[in-house]
């Protein structure tokens, strides 16, 4: 089954279950998403089931669990079972995670950075550009714009 498919069976599922249509659901979500979701026509983002469970009254991680079980004819126990097996193997399981990612320079930047450096302290030294071009191994164009930058 179908990860999609698996969602759409346990979003019916679930609400059915709690005797709700899909009016009574909508909130964060419209009907028309739910009736789309449930029809195979779309795929639910991260946002969109968290506001899906908000309206069924469960955790996130429960309808992730359904959902997953679900896609792999398994129950719900055996997929957080799984869940949990991983997150410990992984020394993930009680530590405390980022909310939001680190940014990080690319590594263009990194290079350009490391460059730059060592063209102003080349520089700093009394070297010419032709001779920091020779040492560097590096385009006169590169040295150039380098040489003449603020530090």
């Amino acid at each position: 089954m179908a990860l999609r498919e698996a969602f759409a069976a346990v979003l019916q599922l679930l609400r059915e279950r709690e005797g709700l249509t899909q009016h009574d659901v909508a909130g964060a979500v419209t009907q028309s998403h739910i009736s789309q979701l449930e029809a195979l026509k779309t795929s639910a983002t991260l946002e969109t089931s968290k506001a899906l469970a908000d309206a069924l009254n469960l955790p996130p991680l429960a309808l992730m669990a359904l959902v997953h079980a679900a896609e792999d004819g398994t129950t719900p126990r055996k997929a957080l079972e799984d869940a949990l097996q991983y997150l410990s193997d992984a020394s993930l399981l009680n530590t405390c995670l980022p909310a939001a990612p680190t940014q990080k320079r690319h590594p263009r930047e990194l290079k350009a950075s490391k460059a730059r450096q060592e063209v102003q302290a080349l520089k700093a030294q009394g070297l010419t550009q032709a001779e920091i071009m020779k040492l560097l191994g590096l385009p006169q164009s590169t040295v150039s714009r380098h040489w003449h930058a603020s530090t």
